[in-house]
């Protein structure tokens, strides 16, 4: 399976990643114009611990980063809608979105960009807010919206009772030897990933994409992060 990781690089050297990885950047350039390079390095970290995340719990998959941020934390809409259809087109059944960008310019685009996937067969999962239910692309019909409950374990993720859009998994990502717990990232983007492994293991238990997650599959679901 390939998974897509839309988020600010990831460094394919780190310990918790090693393993086959591929991707681009897209940019805007200094004439506001769309570009794209084969740059997906992370100079922030940020995606490199959601693929951590992801190696953890879908060894076997490839990883396809998308790099979308500056290293200013910042993107658009536009950015993340190219980056969406990128990689669909590169055969990515499942897409890990841990953006929250409020809507704008540019939201109409990432709308038809997210329907043309899911159209494809493709899985979407994004982190969501929970304080702007508003916020892209989980907001979107069809997108799994993602939100942090540190009383979940690792490995377990829970579809929130009082809004039926809503995904829960734990909020961290792995350890880091050395760094107190505490003191490493912590959100909704973790929570994201955790949710994506759930994805990716169903769908590696035969369903076709976001609307078969429901139905039973022929395997048996097994927590890849916990392995019970």
């Amino acid at each position: 399976m390939r998974v897509g990781v839309i988020d600010t690089g990831v460094n394919p050297w780190h310990p918790h990643v090693r393993g086959p990885v591929d991707g681009c950047r897209i940019f805007a350039a200094p004439d506001g114009t769309i570009r794209e390079d084969g740059d997906f390095r992370d100079p922030l970290g940020h995606g490199t611990a959601v693929a951590g995340v992801l190696r953890q719990g879908l060894p076997r998959a490839e990883l396809f980063a998308v790099r979308v941020f500056t290293e200013g934390l910042l993107t658009y809409p536009s950015l993340v809608a190219r980056a969406v259809l990128r990689a669909a087109a590169e055969g990515c059944r499942l897409l890990n979105l841990s953006v929250a960008v409020p809507p704008g310019p540019g939201s109409e685009v990432l709308a038809r960009a997210c329907e043309e996937a899911l159209g494809q067969g493709c899985a979407l999962v994004a982190a969501g807010r929970a304080d702007d239910g508003e916020a892209l692309p989980g907001a979107l019909p069809g997108v799994l919206r993602v939100l942090p409950d540190d009383r979940l374990e690792p490995g377990r993720v829970l579809r929130d009772a009082d809004d039926p859009g809503a995904w829960r998994a734990l909020g961290r990502p792995r350890d880091l030897r050395g760094l107190p717990r505490d003191a490493n990232l912590w959100g909704a983007s973790f929570a994201c990933a955790r949710v994506s492994v759930y994805v990716g293991s169903r769908l590696s238990c035969g369903a076709r994409g976001h609307k078969d997650l429901d139905r039973p599959t022929a395997c048996r679901y097994k927590d890849p992060l916990t392995g019970d």
